[in-house]
């Protein structure tokens, strides 16, 4: 059995990753007639199905895990030649994507972009929001909470970051509290802190910036880390036995771009005493 069209791994690595064929089209600027198109092929040369439906999602069966993965090696491969052949050369900047939760964009990268311009006038950043820590996806570089395990991804620890339950200086702890949604690992956190909260937030939000905002807003009890705390904010932070948590974060890139001299020079960037120091 072969493959004839190497070209039909990239439809089966977007609806791994984008879990619909309409989503899939969009993100490869085609129509979902063309996507199913392809991976009917390549279901049929295989003899088995790739992806299975449930509810409104596709999900890859191990089969497509497996085609998946070996396109996203050719992906990120393909990504490391094209800088190597840039390297050295009159081109135009090389363009790399990445992935970190909006609150590491906010403080980690924007203060710091123009210092990361002058020292690589030959890098063209794309930043795309990603709160949540599976995977690279499209992105040649992701800031997580956490080391990633098992897969293909190679990684260096950035910094550690304090996380405490903050509350508005006039407003007393009273059992009330906000926190971000259920599709957060870990975003009820608080309550193995502040045993006296009650079962459930009063409110649920989608980004740690909005639980901030929250907590000024109201003065609800919030796990917050300290980067987001600022003099003259009003928030405080909780006398509660224990509280503090540090949790890591990590720069991620595919194990296939290490020979990459333009994303390696990125990342030591991100670690160098000054990052490490903000």
């Amino acid at each position: 059995m072969t493959i004839e069209n190497w070209d039909d791994l990239k439809y089966v690595l977007a609806v791994q990753r984008h879990g619909t064929m309409s989503a899939a089209a969009r993100f490869l600027t085609t129509n979902v007639a063309t996507v199913s198109r392809r991976i009917d092929r390549i279901t049929q040369e295989l003899g088995r199905p790739l992806f299975e439906k449930r509810g409104k999602s596709l999900v890859g069966t191990p089969a497509a895990r497996r085609l998946a993965d070996l396109a996203e090696a050719i992906d990120q491969r393909l990504r490391a030649e094209l800088a190597q052949l840039h390297s050295g050369a009159t081109a135009a900047p090389v363009t790399l994507e990445i992935a970190a939760p909006p609150a590491v964009h906010t403080h980690y990268i924007l203060p710091r972009i123009g210092d990361l311009m002058a020292t690589l006038p030959s890098v063209s950043l794309t930043l795309t929001d990603k709160a949540f820590a599976q995977g690279l996806g499209e992105a040649d570089l992701q800031i997580r909470l956490g080391r990633p395990e098992g897969g293909r991804l190679r990684a260096r620890k950035f910094r550690d970051v304090p996380f405490r339950v903050y509350h508005r200086k006039d407003r007393p702890l009273n059992g009330d509290w906000v926190t971000l949604t259920h599709r957060y690992p870990g975003s009820d956190i608080l309550r193995s802190i502040y045993p006296e909260a009650r079962a459930e937030p009063r409110l649920r939000v989608e980004d740690l910036r909005l639980v901030h905002r929250m907590v000024q807003e109201t003065g609800l009890a919030g796990f917050l880390p300290g980067f987001l705390i600022e003099p003259g904010d009003g928030l405080v932070a909780a006398e509660l036995p224990d509280n503090l948590r540090v949790f890591e974060l990590w720069i991620a890139y595919h194990e296939t771009r290490h020979g990459d001299p333009l994303l390696r020079s990125v990342v030591d960037w991100f670690c160098e005493p000054a990052a490490a120091a903000a």
